[in-house]
């Protein structure tokens, strides 16, 4: 018999491993590295999700909240990945609540990061076939000419914005009303970045202009400039600094509650409250549409494309992640006229 042979024998005949002991006593140890390990993976989940904007997480909170309603109609496990599972909280959506197939969008996309959340693994192809289902009812509302919910907003044209400023009435809320029309134009902002913006963030920048600080927003670090206009009336700066001189404000909220009786408040505005006003400025102007707190943000990604502005360019401006599919859509409303083969072909 060899010496492996020999080694690998006991000496009463039972075969065990020479480093049988040694191999225990390393499983035993590992077990703590492992639990460890496990612990971290909790702590550095949850700490991602905290970096979440806040924003986000509301929105995947409400999506959390259908989906529970979901999953109590349909008398399944609240925390079911399967194909089955998402595929009929499509279907759901789409039968009982009506929904949008933006809304469902978001709500699938909310409630597939709560499953995660949750520690359930979702697979791939439980998702691919959702979102398939989800085309697929987006297809079915096209070809029956059919639409749910608001659809995408409309943007506002330059000569639309002259319009809604000449419509703000001389009065310190018509003067606020302005300001927050040109800012939001100007910087492409979301309702939640005008509602949370403060006097401190807007600082000079010498003759160009101002430059509005907005901290970190979904797309990191956040400085947007505001040129000079070229006319006076829809100067954001001029603008600006004729709210700020009629309210008497040097710091807190840029924009504020104005009662009945044109009092400022020291309160800001929510972003719900940005919208309504925006909304309200394109009924006094009578706008042949409803605009929306979007409307300005895609209205400046319109009309810059139309002056010859890249995409690099008006996405910095708008704080959009450069390759944003948002931007790309705006921009194909204005080049499908501009750069149309049709055009040159002598027809």
């Amino acid at each position: 018999m060899s010496q492996e042979s020999d080694e690998s024998t006991s000496n009463d005949g039972g075969a065990v491993s020479p480093d049988a002991g040694a191999a225990g006593s390393r499983g035993r140890d590992a077990i703590e590295p492992r639990e460890r390990l496990a612990r971290l993976d909790a702590v550095a989940e949850a700490y991602v999700r905290e970096q979440r904007p806040a924003n986000t997480q509301r929105a995947y909170a409400e999506a959390w909240k259908v989906w529970e309603d979901y999953t109590r109609d349909a008398g399944i496990p609240m925390l079911s990945g399967t194909v089955g599972a998402l595929v009929g909280f499509v279907r759901w959506m789409e039968t009982t609540r009506q929904a949008a197939v933006a809304t469902v969008d978001a709500r699938l996309a909310g409630a597939v990061a709560g499953l995660r959340q949750s520690g359930v693994s979702v697979d791939r192809n439980a998702t691919r076939a959702a979102w398939q289902a989800l085309k697929g009812y987006e297809r079915r509302l096209a070809e029956a000419g059919s639409a749910r919910g608001r659809g995408k907003a409309q943007p506002i044209t330059l000569a639309q914005l002259r319009a809604l400023v000449r419509a703000c009435p001389e009065s310190n809320a018509g003067l606020r009303d302005r300001a927050l029309l040109l800012i939001g134009f100007t910087i492409a902002a979301r309702r939640s970045e005008l509602a949370g913006l403060r006097v401190e963030q807007l600082t000079a920048d010498g003759t160009h202009g101002l430059v509005a600080a907005l901290g970190y927003t979904k797309t990191g670090p956040d400085e947007r400039p505001i040129p000079h206009g070229a006319h006076r009336d829809t100067c954001p700066v001029l603008a600006w600094q004729a709210w700020i001189e009629a309210a008497g404000i040097t710091e807190g909220p840029a924009f504020r509650r104005i009662d009945r009786h044109d009092h400022v408040f020291g309160s800001g505005l929510s972003p719900q409250a940005v919208g309504e006003i925006i909304t309200r400025c394109g009924k006094r102007a009578e706008l042949p549409f409803r605009i929306t707190g979007h409307s300005l943000r895609a209205g400046l990604a319109t009309e810059a494309r139309r002056t010859g502005a890249d995409h690099k360019a008006v996405c910095d401006q708008g704080g959009w992640v450069y390759g944003s599919k948002a931007v790309h859509g705006y921009f194909h409303t204005v080049d499908r006229w501009t750069d149309n083969p049709v055009r040159g072909i002598g027809l």
